[in-house]
């Protein structure tokens, strides 16, 4: 049975709202910030690394937005999709930067295959298996 009126938002110290099966109400909390060293550094590399996209070219903005299109993102509510460049970009950079390694300029993907074109064999990838058959 549908309820023609339900409550909505925070009254006092409690919060009210609707849920799949009827309406709930829970106490209202401020969420835990303990602001440790590791995780200000972390958050810190974050905001650098987001920052930096806006230093890119055109044309690094370019490669990177077409190597992340090859790119799915990660599995919610049964959906994925094709990544943005800005995602793959802060996405490999940050997990560089919290290792102590540098930021890249261009995706790793682009630069192999560049180096395998210098050097005159095809780009493979990692496939390191013989081909099978007669």
């Amino acid at each position: 049975m549908k309820v023609p009126y339900t409550k909505s938002g925070k009254i006092g110290d409690m919060v009210w709202q609707r849920a799949r099966y009827g309406q709930i109400c829970y106490q209202a909390f401020v969420p835990f910030n303990p602001r440790t060293h590791r995780q200000v550094t972390v958050r810190g590399n974050f905001g650098g690394v987001s920052g930096r996209w806006r230093t890119l070219n055109e044309a690094q903005r370019r490669v990177w937005i077409v190597v992340a299109s090859t790119r799915k993102t990660r599995r919610r509510l049964l959906q994925c999709g094709r990544m943005p460049g800005f995602n793959y970009f802060v996405q490999v950079n940050v997990a560089r930067v919290n290792r102590g390694l540098a930021q890249v300029d261009l995706p790793l993907e682009f630069l192999r295959a560049l180096e395998a074109e210098a050097a005159g064999r095809p780009d493979i990838g990692s496939f390191d298996q013989p081909p099978i058959g007669p």
